[in-house]
């Protein structure tokens, strides 16, 4: 987790100086950066860690698996390296030890 917290120290201070400065939140709901998503205006148990990350926490006790909807673009599994398209739900592994995040990532 050092070596993942060390590769986000620009992004996440390029966020943080968004939001001292533009008032941007780092963590938002997904219709911060989609707004025209109706669907991502629906979506209560994702949220995107500034423009570029969606973070899909784990909210059920004892689940190995999730369903994470993903807004338009291209989604990296910062885990697995799957790349799937953006304005469908997906199916991802969560074990305890894993929280899925994706990155947005160019097509």
């Amino acid at each position: 987790y050092l070596f993942i917290r060390e590769r986000m120290r620009p992004y996440v201070r390029q966020l943080m100086k968004a939001a001292s400065e533009e008032g941007a939140p780092v963590m938002r709901p997904l219709f911060y950066d989609f707004p025209e998503d109706k669907k991502a205006w629906e979506v209560e148990d994702v949220y995107m860690f500034g423009p570029d990350m969606l973070v899909a926490p784990v909210m059920e006790a004892g689940a190995t698996s999730r369903s994470v909807y993903l807004p338009c673009g291209c989604w990296k599994d910062v885990d697995t390296g799957a790349v799937y398209e953006g304005m469908q739900r997906v199916t991802v592994d969560a074990p305890l030890e894993r929280m899925p995040v994706f990155e947005k990532v160019e097509a």
